[in-house]
C-alpha cells in the first residue's frame, strides 16, 4: 500500500519585502481529511529564491513543545536553491489544523510566489531518499579489527553519519541530495595503531530509488606510543594549583608534548613516537618555591601508564635576589569586615606564581614574600557577606618595579543580594520539564530544586485566545509538588513558568508590539496562569515565572523607551475579562517603557506571592558573535563586561528593575540548543570552554552593574564525549560542552585530546571564527574541565542556573545520551551545595 499524500495550505507571510520574507504552511492534513500524525520528524521540501544566510524554522503547534529544524539547502541555479527540512519533534504529534510551520528567507518572495509556495511537498518521518553503500575495505591491522570506520556525508554544511562495516557492504538510506564525504581515520581506542581512509569518490549524487557505492580503503598505518598521566592527590598548597607537564625525549631533549594538570586528574597523551625514552615532568613555581616531579618512561607502541603522587615531589626555594616587596591597598566600604580577598599573580613569561590571601580589615597587608619584579597577569576574587555578592577591581596586569615602588590596588564593588523570594538559600539547579512524565522520576534522581514550563497552550501567550484554562501551569506546579514530596528531608522544589505577554521571539517584532487585541489576550492568559499557580500552589510562593522571553533583547536593538504602543486598554479590557477589581496606575503610560511596568505592576498585583524575572539574551547589543573575541577585542570593545554595560543601560532606561513593582531577578539566555547538533554549531553556537567563561562573565558584570541576581536560564547541560565514549549520532545523542563547563569531567580534564574525534571534527558556522570544534579548543587559553564552574558562580551574582529545552539536554531521560549524567552531577551536588555565606 502506498503512503497516503499529505495536502496543506501555504502562503507568503504577511510583510515580506525584497530582502526578507517568510512561507507558512497550515492546515496539515491527508487527503482523505484524516490528521498526520509525526512521531520522529515531518520532512518537507522546497524551492526558494537563492539565500546568502541560513533559512530558518518556527512552529506553532497545540499541544506545545519545542521543535527542531535541520535545514539543508542545494544551488538549482544561480537563482533557486531546493531546500530539504526535517521539522523534528521531541515526543509524537499529531497535527491540529491551526498548527503552523514558518520558513524564514532572505530573498525576494513577492517574486514568483506561486513557484516558491507550489514547490512545497510533506512526507510524515520520511524524505525522498536513495541508497548510498558503502564499501569498506578490511582492517589493514589485526589492531583495528574491532575499531569503527567514521564515514559522513555532507550537504549544505549537515552532516549525515553513515553506517559502515569493516570489509563488507553496508547500505544507508539517504535523502536525495548531492554530498561531500569524508572519512575519519581508523583508530583503536589508545590511538597506538592509526590508519588512514581513502574514501572514493568525494562526492556523490543521491537520487530517488537509486543506488550508490562508495568505496573506502587504507594506506598509511602509523604506530604510535600513548601515555595517561596520573596526578593523584595532592597536599596544600598544590591541591588547588594547576601543575605544568611536558614530556621531553631523553635522548635529544625535544619537547614531545606540553600540558597542564590539576590534582587527582588523569591526563590522556597519544599519539607519542612508538619507541623511545622519555622525562614525564611536572612542576610549578609557587610563591618562591619549585615542587618538581621527574619521572622516567619507556615509549613502546602500547598505552604506558605514569604516576605521580605527592611524595614524588621535591621542593626547592628559588634564589630570591632582587625580589621586593609588594603591598596591597584595599578601598573597600566594608573596612570592619573580616572577608577574605584571593589574589594571584601570574607571570607573563614564566610559570612563577604569586597567591595571596587578604582580609579586609588586615592593617598594612602584603604578599608574604617578596614577588619578583616583572609583568604578571592579576586575578582578584569577590567573596559574600551577608548574602550579598561583592567583586573586586583591580588592573588585568600589574608591573611589579624592582625598585619596589610597586602597589596592588584593589577596590570592592557592591553586587546584589542573593537570597531570591521563593530560591533556596544556595546556588541551586533545575531545569525544563515537558510535563510527559507526571511522576517526576529524572527530577527526584536529579535532586532539582526546581522545574519550569512555557504557559497555556502555544507557550508563547496565546495572543490569538483568551484561554478557558491553562493545564500547563496547572500541571507543573503539581509537579513540584510531587518531586518535592518524593525528595523530602526538607528539599523545596519550585515550580517555574515561562510566560508571554507579548511574542518578540516570532520576530516582526512591532507588529506585535502594535497588536492591541493580541496584548489584551496575552495579559488575561497571564492572569489566567497567576490564578491557577496560586489556587494549586504553596500559599507563600505559588511558583516563579521568567517573563518575555527574547523581549529586551529585541527592543534594544530597534526601539527607544518612549515608543508608542497600545497598553492601558489591552491591559484594562484583560482585567475586566478576567474579573479582577484593579484600577491602572496613572504612571502606566501608552509607550514601551509603559508596557514594562504594566506587566511588573500586573505580577505584583494579581500574583503577590511569586517570584519573577525579564529575560535579556547575549544578542540584545545586535549580536552574538562577540563571545568569540580574543586579543584586543576581547578586552576591550568586545569583552563580556562592556557588552554587559550596553545591555544594562537599555534595561535601566525601560525601568525594568526600578519602583515598588521591581521584579526579584533576571534570568540570562544564549541559544539553548545542545553545541554539537546542527541547531546549534549551524547557527553559530559552538561554545568549548573560552566561550563559556565569557558567557558567565557577561552573566557576572551584568548582575553588578544592576545590582540585581542573575539566573542563567535554558543553557544546554548535555556533556563532551570523551575519546572512548560511544559516538553514533550527533543529532540523536545531544552531545555539547555545557554540562561538562559547569559540573566538570576529569574525563576531559584540560586537555583537548580526550575529546572524541567527531567532535573535534564538527565544522561550525562561519562567525564562530574556528573552522573545527578541534580548532576553537586548540586555541583555547589553559582550561580545566576536570573541576566544576558552578563553584564562584554566586560571587558572579548567579543564584540558580535552569537547565534545558524542549529538544536540548536538562535532566530529562527521553532528550539524547546525556541527560542522566546530569542526573548524576545535580544529585552529586546537591550533597554539598554552595552556600550564600562567605563560607563560599
Amino acid at each position: 500500500m502506498s503512503p497516503k499524500n499529505i495536502i496543506f495550505d501555504v502562503k507568503v507571510g504577511d510583510g515580506a519585502g525584497e530582502w526578507y520574507g517568510t512561507l507558512v504552511v497550515s492546515n496539515i492534513r491527508y487527503e482523505d481529511k484524516s490528521a498526520v500524525t509525526i512521531n520522529e520528524y515531518l520532512g518537507v521540501t522546497f524551492k526558494s529564491p537563492f539565500v546568502t544566510a541560513p533559512i530558518t524554522a518556527n512552529t506553532a503547534i497545540s499541544p506545545w513543545q519545542q521543535t527542531t529544524a535541520n535545514i539543508a539547502i542545494e544551488p538549482i541555479d544561480d537563482k533557486t536553491v531546493a531546500v530539504t527540512a526535517q521539522i523534528i519533534v521531541g515526543s509524537p504529534h499529531t497535527f491540529q489544523a491551526s498548527d503552523s510551520i514558518t520558513f524564514g528567507i532572505n530573498g525576494n518572495l513577492t517574486v514568483d510566489s506561486d513557484t516558491w509556495t507550489g514547490s512545497f511537498a510533506l512526507y510524515a518521518d520520511d524524505l525522498p531518499s536513495g541508497t548510498v553503500e558503502v564499501d569498506c575495505a578490511a582492517a589493514p591491522d589485526k589492531a583495528l579489527a574491532d575499531s569503527e570506520q567514521g564515514v559522513t556525508l555532507f550537504r549544505d554544511s549537515q552532516p549525515t553519519p553513515l553506517s559502515v562495516v569493516l570489509g563488507k557492504v553496508k547500505a544507508n538510506k539517504v535523502a536525495a541530495g548531492t554530498y561531500t564525504i569524508t572519512a575519519d581515520e581508523l583508530t583503536n581506542s589508545d590511538e597506538t595503531v592509526v590508519a588512514t581512509a581513502q574514501v572514493s569518490p568525494s562526492s556523490v549524487s543521491v537520487k530517488v530509488g537509486e543506488t550508490t557505492t562508495v568505496k573506502l580503503a587504507y594506506s598509511t598505518v602509523q604506530k604510535y606510543s600513548a601515555l595517561d598521566v596520573s596526578i593523584g592527590q595532592l597536599s596544600p598548597p598544590l591541591n588547588k594549583e594547576q601543575l605544568h607537564g611536558k614530556v621531553i625525549d631523553y635522548a635529544t631533549g625535544a619537547e614531545l608534548r606540553d600540558f597542564h594538570s590539576p590534582s587527582n586528574h588523569l591526563t590522556k597523551l597519544r599519539r607519542l613516537p612508538a619507541s623511545g625514552n622519555a622525562n614525564v615532568s611536572a612542576q610549578i613555581l609557587l610563591n618562591n618555591v619549585q615542587y618538581l616531579a621527574i619521572k622516567p618512561t619507556s615509549l613502546e607502541n602500547k598505552l604506558v601508564e605514569v604516576s605521580i603522587s605527592q611524595s614524588d615531589i621535591v621542593t626547592a626555594e628559588i634564589d630570591t635576589t632582587g625580589f621586593v616587596t609588594l603591598p596591597i591597598k584595599i578601598n573597600t566600604d566594608l573596612k570592619s569586615s573580616s572577608n577574605v580577598i584571593s589574589v594571584r599573580l601570574s607571570a607573563a613569561k614564566s610559570d612563577l606564581i604569586y597567591t595571596q590571601e587578604v582580609r579586609l580589615n588586615a592593617a598594612s597587608p602584603k604578599f608574604d614574600v617578596p614577588v619578583a619584579p616583572g609583568q604578571y597577569a592579576v586575578q582578584a576574587t569577590g567573596f559574600i557577606d551577608n548574602s550579598t555578592a561583592y567583586a573586586v577591581q583591580t588592573d588585568a596586569t600589574l608591573a611589579v618595579a624592582s625598585n619596589g615602588s610597586s602597589v596592588l590596588n584593589l577596590t570592592t564593588q557592591k553586587g546584589a543580594d542573593l537570597e531570591v523570594h521563593g530560591f533556596p538559600n544556595f546556588l541551586s539547579f533545575g531545569a525544563l520539564s515537558d510535563l510527559s512524565d507526571l511522576d517526576g522520576k529524572d527530577f527526584i534522581a536529579a535532586k532539582a530544586s526546581s522545574l519550569f514550563k512555557y504557559a497555556g497552550n502555544d507557550g508563547a501567550g496565546d495572543a490569538g485566545t483568551d484561554l478557558p484554562d491553562d493545564p500547563a501551569t496547572t500541571k507543573t506546579v503539581q509537579l513540584a509538588a510531587t518531586v518535592e514530596e518524593a525528595i523530602g528531608g526538607g528539599h523545596t522544589v519550585l515550580p517555574v513558568m515561562i510566560s508571554y505577554t507579548v511574542n518578540l521571539s516570532l520576530g516582526d517584532s512591532a507588529t506585535q508590539l502594535q497588536n492591541a487585541g493580541g496584548l489584551a489576550h496575552s495579559f488575561g492568559n497571564l492572569i489566567l496562569s497567576l490564578n491557577k499557580a496560586k489556587e494549586h500552589g504553596k500559599p507563600d510562593v505559588p511558583a516563579g515565572y521568567v517573563v518575555n522571553p527574547d523581549f529586551l533583547g529585541e527592543c534594544q536593538k530597534a526601539f527607544a523607551p518612549d515608543y508608542a504602543m497600545p497598553v492601558r486598554k489591552p491591559l484594562e479590557d484583560a482585567l475586566a475579562y478576567r474579573g479582577v477589581d484593579a484600577s491602572v496606575p496613572s504612571e502606566v503610560t501608552d509607550t514601551l517603557k509603559g508596557y514594562v511596568l504594566a506587566v511588573n505592576w500586573l505580577f505584583r498585583t494579581v500574583g503577590p506571592g511569586v517570584t519573577f524575572g525579564w529575560q535579556v539574551n547575549l544578542w540584545g547589543v545586535g549580536r552574538s558573535e562577540w563571545i568569540y573575541a580574543k586579543g584586543d577585542a576581547a578586552t576591550a570593545a568586545e569583552s563580556p563586561a562592556e557588552m554587559a554595560r550596553q545591555t544594562a543601560a537599555y534595561i535601566q532606561s525601560l525601568g525594568v528593575y526600578d519602583g515598588a513593582y521591581a521584579p526579584d531577578f533576571l534570568a540570562v539566555d544564549r541559544y539553548e540548543a545542545d553545541d554539537f547538533t546542527q541547531r546549534a554549531y549551524v547557527n553559530g553556537y559552538c561554545y568549548g570552554p573560552y566561550e563559556w567563561g565569557r558567557f558567565f562573565d557577561f552573566c557576572g558584570c551584568l548582575s553588578f552593574e544592576m545590582r540585581v541576581p542573575v539566573m542563567p536560564w535554558q543553557i544546554p547541560a548535555s556533556r563532551i564525549p570523551d575519546r572512548g565514549a560511544a559516538v553514533k549520532n550527533l543529532e540523536e545523542e545531544h552531545w555539547g560542552s555545557g554540562g561538562t563547563y559547569i559540573f566538570g569531567d576529569a574525563a576531559i580534564g584540560g586537555d583537548y585530546a580526550n575529546v572524541h574525534p567527531a567532535i573535534l571534527a564538527v565544522k561550525p558556522a562561519a562567525l564562530v571564527g574556528h573552522p573545527t570544534v578541534e580548532d576553537l579548543f586548540a586555541t583555547a587559553p589553559p582550561f580545566d574541565l576536570g573541576r566544576a564552574a558552578y563553584a564562584d558562580f554566586p560571587l558572579r551574582g548567579i543564584f540558580a542556573v535552569l537547565l534545558g529545552g524542549g529538544a536540548t539536554t536538562g535532566v530529562m531521560s527521553n532528550i539524547g545520551k546525556t541527560g542522566d549524567w546530569t542526573q548524576q552531577k545535580m544529585d552529586a551536588y546537591i550533597q554539598s551545595p554552595v552556600p550564600f555565606s562567605s563560607e563560599s
